[in-house]
């Protein structure tokens, strides 16, 4: 008896079929010119026969409705772990190395150990046309505060050319100037560029199907000494021995590098030849001037300073202490 029923459950496994049912849902999404997202559902539980190991995506090249080429398939195996015990589990494969502009037809089948099951439906999908490749650039600095901005067509430009966009600006800005060239143009020459700055340019050809992947280079030019004094030097308040003084940083373009510290040159103006001279380190904007004569006016100015050096002194301001009885 035992012997018959090793026999019978042998019998048993062996004639267990591959899948009967198609894996379900099956749907094809072109990603970009090149891949294409194919993504599905195990077929219904009473047709699987048998623990689903895994996947096949076969695919092949079509032309006026006919296969052309060779077939091509990729396999997704199942880890033990992901076995399926229900039907609701998602599946999605990228398929990639395809060629521009092209049809292609889709199917899916499961496999067990037994093998390959049914194949779902064929699903057609067209790749998008692919847009050019990166154009060639090149970044000179000049000494004129100006950026030359040379490029060449990309190798690959499927099909003709229809343009370019570049982008460029301060590395530390979030706004970026946009400008479109014509597929001829191959120069540009970007103005206020600022020293002590880094710059990002990118730059992106155009076919007919759209822009294609931008080229990116960064150029940083040197520092110099600020070429502009603080703006808009003021009090803020004021008693009879001290005085804040608040300004605000040179305009951006005559920095000329990261501000550093700031120097502040201060007298009284009844005393020519006894300035004060402070630095303010770190780089705050505001300061206070301690350890003055009451009642008294004096004259002040500020400079900032890169890592080359300090810059020209904004023009002379004038503030005033308070009396002794009004300044407590």
């Amino acid at each position: 008896m035992g012997g018959t029923g090793a026999c019978n459950s042998l019998l048993s496994n062996d004639v267990v079929p591959v899948p009967s049912g198609p894996p379900r849902k099956v749907e094809v999404e072109a990603v970009n010119s090149t891949a294409v997202k194919v993504s599905w559902r195990s077929p219904v539980p009473n047709k699987q026969h048998g623990q689903i190991r895994g996947y096949q995506v076969h695919y092949v090249r079509m032309e006026n409705g006919e296969p052309k080429g060779q077939p091509m398939l990729k396999d997704i195996m199942l880890a033990d772990a992901q076995w399926e015990y229900d039907d609701t589990t998602e599946h999605e494969m990228i398929i990639s190395g395809l060629q521009p502009e092209t049809t292609y037809s889709f199917t899916v089948t499961a496999y067990t150990t037994k093998g390959d099951g049914a194949r779902s439906k064929p699903k057609l999908i067209s790749t998008t046309g692919a847009v050019p490749g990166k154009p060639r650039l090149v970044i000179s600095h000049t000494q004129m505060n100006t950026a030359l901005i040379q490029w060449h067509p990309p190798l690959d430009t499927f099909g003709p050319l229809q343009g370019y966009r570049l982008k460029f600006g301060r590395k530390d800005m979030d706004t970026f100037t946009t400008m479109e060239f014509s597929e001829n143009e191959d120069h540009f020459t970007a103005t206020d560029i600022h020293k002590g700055a880094s710059y990002v340019f990118r730059l992106s050809a155009r076919n007919k199907v759209g822009f294609g992947e931008e080229m990116v280079k960064e150029i940083s030019v040197p520092e110099e000494v600020p070429s502009g004094f603080p703006q808009n030097l003021h009090s803020e308040s004021s008693t009879s021995t001290s005085v804040q003084l608040t300004w605000q940083m040179p305009l951006l373009a005559e920095r000329n590098g990261i501000i550093t510290k700031y120097t502040i040159l201060y007298r009284d103006i009844n005393v020519a030849y006894q300035p004060v001279e402070l630095p303010v380190v770190p780089a705050d904007t505001t300061m206070t001037l301690s350890g003055l004569k009451p009642d008294t006016t004096y004259d002040v100015k500020v400079r900032a300073h890169t890592s080359k050096g300090p810059g020209p002194y904004s023009p002379s301001v004038q503030f005033r202490t308070l009396p002794v009885d009004q300044g407590r």
